[in-house]
């Protein structure tokens, strides 16, 4: 199965899980998921490619290969990865140390450092293992 993600600070994005049917507990939003993730811009100042705040919504994650995924974040913490109308992991997901970590139920967590977005408000999310794939908003995608 394939990882996948979002972003931090996005989103975005994490591995597929053959977990229990089990509901996945709530993402611990005392301190990591209130802190926005952050990459400098280009003036030295920094800017959130997916605040938490901010962050529920579906996003579009488009891997090296071509593979388009999806990844809805939940506003009470949770998120679900899609490929092709099919569920492939579910899990929670907080912002952790400027990066995006989403952990899969019954997986190993995976944290993704995101890129500043671009014109089109889309990022590179680069995970811990260096695999990247490019993320953006569905509702601020461009056509």
């Amino acid at each position: 199965m394939r990882s996948l993600v979002l972003i931090a600070a996005m989103v975005a994005l994490s591995a597929c899980s053959q977990g229990a049917d089990e509901t996945p507990a709530p993402a611990d939003t005392t301190d990591a998921a209130a802190v926005p993730a952050e990459t400098a811009d280009a003036a030295g100042g920094t800017t959130s490619a997916l605040a938490a705040e901010d962050a529920a919504g579906t996003y579009t994650v488009t891997w090296a290969d071509g593979t388009i995924t999806s990844t809805t974040i939940n506003d009470d913490g949770t998120y679900v990865d899609m490929m092709e109308g099919e569920e492939t992991a579910h899990g929670v997901w907080a912002v952790k140390e400027g990066k995006s970590c989403l952990t899969p139920e019954g997986g190993a967590e995976l944290c993704w450092t995101d890129s500043a977005p671009g014109a089109d408000g889309s990022w590179t999310a680069t995970a811990d293992d260096g695999t990247t794939v490019t993320v953006v908003k569905a509702d601020t995608a461009t056509s």
